[in-house]
């Protein structure tokens, strides 16, 4: 499918660019050798793994087409701070590595570059899984995405040294850890086109028939609500691990767009999230509701040519209403690095 893919953007880039927006904009005279692909996705509405994976279909997008990518993150991505973190106001860089030697800086003096649309990670996930919707995904599609990770796809310093320290110090690898992913908050408002809540006795049947059947030595709990949390530690006591240093909610509504107190706290909920993902991608098993974590977990297994030894996706479906999920947008903000 890759080859056809390819096949396929290739005949359509000559005359029909038009197609997918692929005009050329000349800013100045660096990089002149380069066809630089400038990733900039707003993340109106979206949570931090919602906006990875469009990451990732951009990519796969730039990499098919033999474009060399640079990634900005939109004003409106919900783990922006209004100042420098670690010296950069690119809120993909707080926690990643750029994809390519290019740096965001350069765009605006490049001589060719080329804008991302949102019709070229449409196009990715309408050919990998039949459809274009936010939690749908394949095994190719995961495969693929996978691949992406692989190439493209690293923390930088300060990420890679608080998620390992992280991740050592609750001893995910010292023995068999299954992993949990149950969301809370909002998923229990039952929102249009968002997965039906997994309620924490859903869970426990499942978990219950793995510790009996394959003995994990842990449990490792990733949720955003409190009162999950707190139910799984009377079920299971002392089996359970977690990270004590997370923000999480006791009502219905997303700690991605909550207000803290804390310093930093945007890039601080974006890199409790990118531990928790990480993590559950590090355990032996895994059970999940359907989630972008769960999903960008997977992929980052399949990154790492790794399998889970027991995957269990607690699937109960979609729903499909009129209760219509919005952020509201911070400011009418317009396209700029």
């Amino acid at each position: 499918m890759m080859d056809m893919f390819k096949h396929f953007m290739r005949q359509n880039q000559i005359g029909k660019t038009e197609l997918f927006h692929l005009g050329v904009k000349r800013y100045g005279f660096l990089n002149r050798d380069l066809t630089l692909y400038c990733i900039y996705e707003n993340g109106i509405n979206l949570g931090f793994f919602a906006m990875y994976r469009h990451w990732l279909e951009y990519l796969y997008f730039a990499d098919i087409c033999g474009y060399t990518p640079v990634i900005y993150a939109g004003k409106n991505f919900e783990y922006q701070e209004d100042h420098a973190v670690a010296g950069t106001k690119n809120a993909f860089e707080y926690f990643f590595r750029q994809p390519s030697a290019v740096k965001a800086q350069e765009v605006k003096q490049s001589y060719k570059v080329m804008w991302s649309n949102p019709v070229h990670r449409e196009m990715v996930e309408l050919v990998y899984t039949g459809k274009m919707d936010h939690y749908g995904y394949t095994e190719k599609y995961m495969q693929e995405m996978g691949e992406i990770v692989r190439k493209y796809i690293v923390f930088n310093k300060r990420t890679s040294d608080y998620v390992n320290k992280s991740i050592s110090e609750i001893g995910i690898r010292d023995g068999k850890v299954l992993g949990i992913h149950i969301r809370g908050t909002d998923f229990r408002g039952r929102y249009n086109n968002h997965p039906v809540f997994v309620t924490e006795q859903d869970c426990f049947h499942a978990i219950d028939n793995l510790m009996q059947k394959n003995r994990y030595d842990k449990i490792f709990v990733a949720t955003d609500d409190q009162r999950i949390l707190d139910v799984f530690l009377v079920e299971y006591g002392n089996q359970i691990c977690y990270y004590h240093d997370v923000v999480r909610g006791r009502d219905n509504r997303s700690v991605a767009f909550s207000a803290g107190n804390r310093k930093n706290h945007k890039y601080l909920l974006g890199l409790e999230v990118i531990r928790d993902m990480y993590t559950l991608s590090m355990c032996d098993g895994l059970i999940a509701g359907i989630s972008q974590v769960a999903i960008c977990a997977q992929i980052n297994k399949l990154a790492r040519h790794e399998a889970y030894e027991d995957l269990s996706i607690l699937d109960k479906g979609i729903y499909h209403n009129q209760r219509g999920f919005q952020r509201k947008v911070r400011g009418n903000r317009e396209k700029g690095i």
